[in-house]
């Protein structure tokens, strides 16, 4: 074996890749290297030109600037996300940044840049490390699947680690040769190569992807995450701590800046300075990383681990005090820098251990970008008073730094205490019994030994909840306890301690778990053969070869479960196993089954399969099989389609909404196509385009969501469409204004509804009375057949329906607006109720109502006590008289189906000319193909 050979196989190995992902891990890797690289280079450059010309007085207005450009700009980025495509964003940043800095390098040489201008490149700087990092991360998610980023984005991220390494030694040695301004220019030139990587990683990764994809593989969107943190106790004192954290290393850096600018005269050196301790801190933090982390964490827990970085800045600041010398203060900045990456983080992440995952990541943007920028901005205050306004000198700021540590180490004190709640009521809600003395029984002390407790003690249910939680951190002092749990009663703890064993390092355990592929569960031996393939010692498409090819039903599908759910979306993997052989040999097997029951489950497998794996080329046995009479198998195929996250099976599981047995699922699959699919649902509703009853379904799907987004949705659907669409989605935004205070819904925009609704009501009314007035006059002239007599009285009674409808959705509407259980019963005391009753009710919405509904509303809930026909109604409400032609234009320009079908019926019953243009219009305006073929007939056939 050669040696390049050789050493690939062991980055493989020890890295956890598949020799498939190499390539593009690498890319990556070294992309990020590149974009630390240069941040090394030009913060260095640009922290000692900023001092040089400004001292360092200047520096707290500097991150006050920072903190409103940071949140400002934020702000600016998440409208630009929504207009562009995210590779579009990246480019231009990318290109945008190379252009600034050749900006910055030549004002700086020509001196155009001094003075009060320096903010802008010091600004500058802050903003483009944190926008290129977070960019880079949303690529790689792009690249990878979840499980596939679980495994790499380790090694990619030690490609930053030796960015930071390389990029400031870099710098200190090139002030030695050139001008600190022209170390602007060499970042420039570093920050093309990210262009060139960025736009091939697009181009050959994630170009492929369709929208869905691309969400789903996003970060998730929907509660506010303030919203969250303020929910949520524990999450609030993880943010103070990290604030108070980040405001404490905002005043260490500026005594280390304010020193060594005081102590470094030569701007060159200055320069030199800032770039070799830059990198010096990164290779402290990595050695501490690699060799001290665990054991300290381990060794001293997590809520004593936290400790360790106040407590060395603490000591740093109080020695400060007493010998005011730059090796001090770099010592505390050493410290900050190293502890702060390695230690602390490692302690913080075990300590969110009870916090959902998903919660985790709707708030962590939140916590890495908006807390870090309003510490930043507090910090500039801080130092602007006493620095610039009381004219102290910054060794005093350790003073200050003692008091915020004092502050920091009592948050953290509650913080544990939090968690240890928290922690228990995990435990309780994970236990069906709810046991009044759980808390007894299982003791909550550090959180690696409580962990340990729960797999050793904990209930069926608890267990299950702490590997849930365990496979997201990923830690090899887990494992023991997790190998333990795979002799556990239990398929479902079983199946997830095979998932996390997956992740972890510590020992093979191939020949244990290749014996669970016998498992009866077939989750556990799906699982089984997943951590088979990823950690087998010999050949393992011998390994499938013999599995799949096995007798027994619950093996051979297991694996090819297995192997279809690892080999999701990797094309060379899948024709290195030949998958697609592999499944056209089920469906062989498929089809010579006689037994109803392996029928059922082998097709079940293979549909999962094509799921899973995304094989396009057997799309048409899922929608062969959405037509199963087997409802189970329906269902399968079902998820299976929204799996392959394909557009065009979209209509047909909106096909499966209308049946009761397939409507759950119907539902959960749109809602796994992610939120592009609201845009797409709500173009089938408006084009008319699916049946308007799966239409009414829809609704449930696009709610499902939860989001801001469905809520605009919902709104716009409220307008021009179908009667049953309209109501449910009243009645989903409803529900959503009720239980999800956060999600907006305007009051103008209910209000100009009801008021639309009683509009609509009262034309309704009007087109009755004309209509009653028509038929009476024809009666008495002896001029109308029976066939217009009874099409008119058919229209009569749908109006009336209507009616009925528009009242429903007036008050329901109301519900938006008012508490629900104060206004749903209205309407029916209004209909129902005794006499005194219904005067109740319509004086208590007297009270309620504001002055424009009560104009309005009031009259339309007086008129349903009268007779519908009775001219005082008409009075009362002060409707205009129609004539026969403008009842048909009105009803004609509605959005309801069967009330136009009634009054084409009606004018071909009329038999005249007169309606000609009428119908003209209605062909130029009409998108329904049905009533557009019957205008068209009655167009040749009226005389």
């Amino acid at each position: 074996m050669s040696i390049k050979k050789a050493l690939k196989q062991n980055v493989l190995k020890v890295f956890d890749i598949k020799a498939e992902e190499l390539n593009k891990t690498l890319l990556l890797q070294f992309n990020i290297f590149i974009l630390i690289t240069t941040l090394l280079i030009v913060k260095p450059t640009v922290n000692s030109l900023f001092l040089s010309e400004l001292s360092s007085d200047a520096l707290p207005l500097g991150y006050v600037f920072t903190a409103i450009m940071a949140i400002i700009g934020s702000y600016f980025y998440d409208k630009a996300l929504e207009k562009y495509h995210l590779n579009i964003i990246i480019d231009r940043t990318l290109i945008g940044s190379v252009i600034s800095l050749i900006l910055f390098g030549i004002g700086l040489n020509f001196n155009l840049i001094n003075g009060f201008l320096l903010y802008i490149p010091y600004v500058w700087v802050a903003i483009f490390g944190l926008l290129t990092a977070s960019q880079f991360w949303i690529l790689a998610n792009l690249v990878y699947n979840v499980r596939e980023a679980k495994r790499v984005f380790g090694f990619i991220g030690a490609g930053a680690i030796a960015g930071g390494i390389f990029g400031g030694y870099l710098t200190s040695l090139l002030t030695s040769f050139i001008n600190t301004e022209d170390l602007l220019f060499v970042a420039a030139l570093l920050l093309m190569i990210c262009i060139v990587i960025t736009r091939f990683i697009w181009k050959t990764e994630v170009i492929k992807l369709n929208p869905f994809q691309v969400s789903f593989r996003s970060s998730p969107k929907g509660d506010s995450p303030l919203k969250l943190i303020r929910e949520s106790k524990l999450l609030s004192l993880i943010a103070l701590v990290i604030g108070i954290s980040v405001l404490v290393a905002k005043l260490v850096d500026y005594q280390y800046s304010d020193y060594a600018f005081r102590l470094i005269d030569n701007q060159d050196e200055l320069t030199s300075f800032f770039g070799f301790w830059f990198s010096t801190l990164s290779v402290i933090s990595l050695i501490i990383q690699l060799f001290l982390t665990k054991r300290i964490v381990g060794t001293f827990g997590v809520g004593k681990s936290l400790l360790w970085l106040p407590t060395g800045i603490l000591v740093g600041s109080f020695l400060l005090l007493l010998i005011p010398q730059l090796w001090v203060v770099v010592f505390i900045k050493i410290v900050d820098g190293s502890l702060k990456q390695s230690v602390n983080k490692a302690a913080t992440e075990l300590l969110s251990i009870p916090i959902p995952i998903d919660i985790k990541k709707k708030t962590k943007t939140f916590t890495d970008v908006v807390v870090d920028s309003i510490a930043t901005g507090i910090a500039g205050f801080i130092l602007i008073f006493f620095i610039n306004g009381l004219d102290i000198s910054s060794t005093y700021i350790s003073i200050i730094i003692i008091v915020l540590i004092v502050i920091w180490i009592t948050l953290i004190y509650f913080l544990r205490k939090e968690y240890i709640v928290a922690f228990k009521d995990l435990l309780e809600i994970s236990n069906n019994k709810k046991s009044k003395h759980l808390k007894e029984e299982i003791k909550v002390t550090s959180i690696i030994d409580s962990v340990q407790r729960v797999f050793n003690n904990g209930t069926e249910n608890q267990i299950i909840n702490m590997l849930t939680k365990t496979l997201e951190v990923k830690d090899e002092r887990f494992f023991k306890g997790i190998k333990n749990l795979l002799n556990h009663p239990s398929p479902r703890v079983k199946s997830l301690a095979i998932e996390n064993l997956y992740f972890l390092k510590t020992e093979n355990l191939s020949s244990q778990i290749e014996n669970m592929v016998y498992d009866e569960d077939q989750n556990v031996t799906t699982s089984a053969f997943r951590y088979l393939l990823k950690n087998y010692k010999q050949n393992t498409i011998v390994l499938f070869e013999k599995y799949i090819n096995s007798d027994d039903n619950t093996i051979s599908n297991a694996a090819l479960l297995g192997l279809s759910l690892e080999l999701r979306n990797n094309q060379l993997l899948q024709n290195k196993f030949n998958l697609e052989q592999k499944i056209e040999v089920a469906l062989t097997k498929y089809s010579e089954l006689t037994n109803d029951e392996f029928k059922s489950n082998t097709i079940k497998a293979i549909l999962e399969s094509i799921g899973n794996a995304k094989i396009s080329a057997y799309y048409n046995v899922i929608k062969t099989q959405l037509l199963s009479k087997d409802i189970e198998v329906v269902k399968t195929a079902i998820i299976s389609a929204s799996k392959t996250l394909d557009p065009d099976f979209i209509d047909l599981i909106i096909s499966h909404l209308s049946q009761k047995e397939t409507r759950a699922v119907a539902v959960d699959a749109l809602y796994y196509y992610g939120e592009p699919v609201i845009d797409l649902l709500y173009n089938k509703i408006i084009k008319e385009t699916i049946d308007f009853e799966d239409a009414a379904y829809i609704i449930l799907a696009i709610e499902k969501f939860k989001s801001q987004r469905a809520i605009n949705t919902l709104i716009l659907l409220t307008n021009d469409t179908e009667h049953t669409v309209k109501v449910e989605a009243i009645e989903a935004l409803k529900r959503l204004k009720w239980k999800y205070p956060n999600l907006k819904i305007k009051d103008r925009f209910i209000v100009d509804k009801i008021l639309d609704e009683c509009q609509l009501y009262q034309n309704t009314l009007a087109v009755i009375h004309t209509q009653i007035v028509l038929q009476y006059k024809k009666k008495a002239l002896a001029t109308e057949s029976k066939d217009e007599n009874e099409a008119r009285n058919g229209l009569i009674h749908l109006l009336e329906q209507r009616l009925d409808r528009q009242l429903q959705r007036i008050f329901r509407f109301l519900g938006i607006k008012y508490p629900p259980n104060d206004v749903d019963p209205i309407l029916n005391t209004i209909i129902n109720g005794k006499e005194e009753q219904r005067i109740h009710a319509i004086e208590f919405l007297d009270n309620i109502l504001n002055s424009q509904l009560k104009k309005e509303l009031i009259p339309v809930a007086e008129s349903i006590l009268l007779d519908s026909n009775s001219e005082e109604k008409i009075k009362k409400l002060n409707l205009k008289v129609l004539s026969e032609l403008e009842c048909y234009n009105e009803l004609l320009k509605r959005k309801d189906v069967k009330l136009k079908f009634a009054v084409l019926y009606l004018i071909e019953k009329s038999n005249t000319a007169n309606y000609k243009p009428l119908l003209e219009m209605v062909l130029i305006n009409e998108t329904n193909k049905k009533i557009r073929a019957n205008t068209e007939f009655l167009l040749r056939t009226i005389s």
